[in-house]
């Protein structure tokens, strides 16, 4: 759900009080409009200033660089896919002579060498080619030259994500680095991406781009996946501030990579959440058929609005109590054809996925959202185009087990069949799924507009009380509409909870074995960082 979602309570009461007609005609527009928004609202644009854009070789053994001929030297932090991309780029820039529009906040690194961006265009010829944008791979790498005696200087290349590369930041000579430049690369090929979210949301049996789980950096072994989940009418485009924003934490930069979930949002919610926990599992798989590394063993899920709910599934036992919710008779007992049996087994019997560790839920609708069940959810559920396979499955339903569903989804099979509209109306399904016991620790965000926090408070779109759940390890009302997870007081408690989850799991830092060694016996302890760091001069650490 995105900011002009929450504009149409603006209009509701006068909807209300028009001919139908002209209701419907107005109800329809907004709609559009809000749906049209939400893929161009997010958009990051690059124009690189004059010289920015360089014609260096850097796979080659020796290249230009600066004026002269220097010897490449790829260090051990450009290992495995990332060298493969390097060697088929097809532009680089210098960081620093980026100029970007639509991310908030620059966070980068002063130090040594140069900041660079590598843009490569994503082949997608192997199955893990297919889980990183199709729009291109991006990299950030810096270019650290030394002079050599009697030889060709060398230029080395570093990857300033590799966990050596961030934690120079805490010697005396800090590897230089431009987060922010990298992302922005990314993002500005994204734009198909982000206008993608309204065809999805209004044809969800065809979406312009796979459903599935993507990495925006190389796979890493050893870092925890940060599994982004998006809400309505939306992309992991939204997630870019935020995802920026983390990178201000060198512990995060250090531990964690981003995962995002892209479905289409127009689907009930349900089919969502059975394709995210099977597309977790496969992915984690993919990249590490043993099941050794930590990525297979340890993730952590950030959920916004609906997305809240396909991560609900991921850890909480179903039992029963979901299909008691939806129908009057055990499934088991019913008369159906073996493929819709299958399909209601996968959607509404579930078991908790070992591997996530914590899940931090933003301004989601456990108990749905009112929004959802009015004027603008009675025009979207007549636009959007109903899930074909779960429509005709409903269909079977009732008309082989006359009278076995409960009296909302009897409604919502007779009008066509489900949508994620009517899936976020209040409903029996949503209270049995708000009612499941979660097994790990979890974290709620909820936004309030202004009403004082408590019972009464909302977020425009979702109440207080739709997003509260018992149990949490800590609740943070933040004064925001839904987009509350563009917020920077939300940003500061996602930080939070993620070194909170490192010292819970006592993660052990892997060794130094990225830089030279007369660097690397340089490396200090971490100093205390600043208090605020948003007051840092853009976005750099405050000891720099």
């Amino acid at each position: 759900m995105t900011t002009t979602i929450a504009s149409m309570l603006v209009l509701v009461h006068r909807l209300r009080a028009m001919p139908q007609l002209v209701r419907r005609l107005i109800g329809l527009q907004v709609l559009f409009s809000c749906a049209l928004f939400s893929g161009c609202s997010h958009l990051v644009k690059v124009s690189p200033a004059p010289g920015a854009v360089l014609q260096t070789a850097l796979f080659q053994p020796t290249t230009n660089w600066e004026g002269e001929r220097v010897q490449v030297a790829l260090t051990p932090s450009l290992r495995g896919e990332p060298r493969k991309y390097l060697a088929n780029s097809e532009e680089v820039f210098l960081a620093n002579s980026l100029r970007e529009r639509g991310l908030r906040h620059v966070y980068k690194i002063n130090g040594i060498g140069t900041p660079l961006v590598v843009y490569a265009r994503n082949p997608e010829v192997t199955p893990q080619e297919k889980h990183y944008p199709q729009s291109g791979i991006v990299l950030g790498l810096t270019a650290v030259k030394e002079d050599r005696p009697a030889q060709l200087p060398l230029l080395k290349l570093y990857d300033s994500l590799d966990p050596g590369v961030v934690r120079s930041i805490y010697g005396k000579h800090p590897v230089a680095a431009n987060y922010t430049a990298t992302l922005a690369v990314l993002y500005a090929h994204a734009r198909k991406l982000a206008g993608s979210a309204a065809g999805s949301f209004l044809r969800p049996d065809s979406p312009r781009f796979a459903t599935g789980i993507y990495l925006t950096h190389p796979y890493d072994p050893n870092k925890i996946p940060i599994l982004f989940i998006h809400g309505l009418i939306s992309s992991p485009v939204s997630w870019q501030n935020l995802q920026n924003d983390l990178c201000a934490d060198p512990t995060i930069l250090e531990h964690y990579q981003p995962w995002f979930f892209l479905y289409p949002t127009g689907q009930p919610v349900l089919e969502s959440a059975e394709q995210l926990r099977e597309d977790l599992k496969s992915t984690q798989k993919l990249f590490d058929p043993k099941g050794t590394d930590i990525a297979s063993h340890h993730v952590v899920v950030v959920a916004h609005s609906m997305g809240g709910l396909l991560a609900h599934t991921l850890v909480s036992e179903s039992g029963d109590a979901l299909w008691k919710g939806f129908a009057n008779e055990p499934l088991s007992g019913l008369a159906l054809s073996a493929g819709v049996r299958d399909l209601f087994s996968r959607y509404f019997y579930f078991h908790r996925q070992p591997c996530i560790d914590r899940v931090v839920f933003i301004a989601v609708p456990h108990r749905g959202s009112l929004l959802a069940s009015g004027i603008v959810g009675s025009i979207g559920n007549r636009l959007i185009g109903h899930s074909k396979a779960t429509a005709q499955a409903l269909k079977e339903l009732s008309g082989k087990n006359p009278g076995v569903l409960n009296r909302y989804f009897a409604r919502v099979s007779a009008r066509g069949g489900p949508t994620s509209l009517y899936s976020l109306a209040p409903n029996p399904l949503l209270n049995s799924l708000a009612a499941l016991p979660i097994v790990v620790p979890f974290h709620s965000i909820i936004g309030d507009r202004g009403l004082g926090g408590g019972p009464r408070s909302s977020d425009g779109v979702v109440s207080y009380a739709s997003s509260h759940l018992d149990g949490a390890e800590s609740e943070k009302i933040v004064p925001a509409g839904h987009t509350v997870f563009s917020n920077e007081l939300t940003v500061l408690e996602i930080k939070r909870i993620l070194e909170e989850n490192l010292r819970m799991k006592n993660e052990v830092q892997p060794p130094l074995n990225v830089l030279t060694d007369r660097q690397a016996r340089r490396y200090e302890e971490p100093p205390r960082r600043h208090r605020d760091p948003w007051a840092v001069s853009v976005g750099q650490y405050a000891h720099l």
